[in-house]
This record gives structure tokens, sequence and C-alpha cells, in this order.
């Protein structure tokens, strides 16, 4: 009876127990939601001076301003992450340079990022430009996202988001087609 508590504790012990480093999976693609979260931590602690421009249809805004939800300002460039489990083997990757990386959506799948190329820096090996198209349609709904960012390196020595854009249009069924688009660079 003894012997068979001690093994029973064993079993349970070895199944309860994981190693963290198991049970993370290797990013398949570029980790720009990693990226994107240091951008958004560096930025909230500089609060560096933004000139926003903003623009839906013919309406107009600009704004300079230290005060930016950079979690809010950057969330359409973490939903453009490819490392998540269902986008996992639906991207074709190419390489037209030894610093560019460019993800197309294989033809037949259906999820919201169609393109995202990322430029590296050749010395710092980190993003200079990421671009991405972002794209979801249905009967009642249609909508198209396109993503711009550049970063480089600051004069303080942090590789920092240089200016960022998102532009596009949503439609739906029953009215007209709405642009717009936002601009900021980071002073």
């Amino acid at each position: 009876m003894r012997q068979l508590l001690f093994i029973i504790l064993i079993l349970i012990g070895s199944f309860g127990c994981t190693n963290p480093a198991e049970t993370t999976s290797a990013l398949s693609y570029f980790d720009l939601k990693g990226f994107i979260d240091q951008q958004i931590v560096e930025l909230n602690k500089r609060k560096p001076l933004v000139s926003k421009q903003m623009t839906v249809g013919a309406d107009k805004e600009v704004v300079n301003s230290t005060h930016i939800d950079w979690a809010k300002e950057l969330e359409l460039f973490l939903k453009a992450d490819l490392n998540k489990q269902a986008y996992q083997l639906s991207y074709n990757i190419s390489q037209p340079t030894a610093s560019t990386y460019v993800y197309t959506l294989k033809q037949g799948e259906n999820l919201p990022v169609k393109l995202l190329k990322i430029t590296l820096d050749g010395v710092s090996k980190k993003p200079s430009f990421v671009e991405a198209t972002l794209k979801e349609e249905n009967q009642l709904f249609e909508s198209e996202k396109k993503l711009l960012l550049t970063c480089a390196m600051r004069p303080e020595g942090i590789w920092l988001i240089k200016t960022y854009e998102i532009s596009g249009f949503q439609h739906l069924t029953l009215t007209d087609k709405k642009t717009f688009s936002v601009k900021g660079e980071i002073k």
C-alpha cells in the first residue's frame, strides 16, 4: 500500500511541475508583439512630444501632445503580429534582401493580416521599417487598414519609433465608405 501511495505521489509531482522553458513554443514569425510591447514601455517611460495628424473623411485635426496612451495608439500593430496559434503555417515567407522579411497570407486562408513586411536595421538588427495590411470583410462590413512604422536610434542611444501611420477605410453595406488616417511623428 505504501509503495502504491509513493508511486501515485511521484506521478502527481512529475505531471504538476513543468519547466516554463518547455511550455513556451518557438516563434514561427518575427516577434512583432514583443517589439511593440517594448516600445510601449519605453514610450510610456519617456513621454515624448508627438505631432499627430488625424483625418476622417474631409475632417482634419493636428495635435501636439506628450499625453498619449501608447497601448491604445499602437494597438493595431499588436494585432498585426503573426505569432498566434491560429496563424501558424498560414503565411508564405520571403526574404527579398538580407534584412527584409515579407510574410504574405497563403491562398485559401482567411485571416485579417494579409501582409507583414519588416526591414531590420543592418547594425542593431531591430526593425527600422514595418508595414502591414489588415483586411476584414463579410456580407455587412468591409474594412482595410494599412500600417506603417519607422524606427531609428535616438540621440540618447535608445531604439525607438520615429513615425507611425494608420490609414484605411470602413464600409458598412448600408452607409458610405469612411476613410481615415492617423500620422504620428515622435519628436
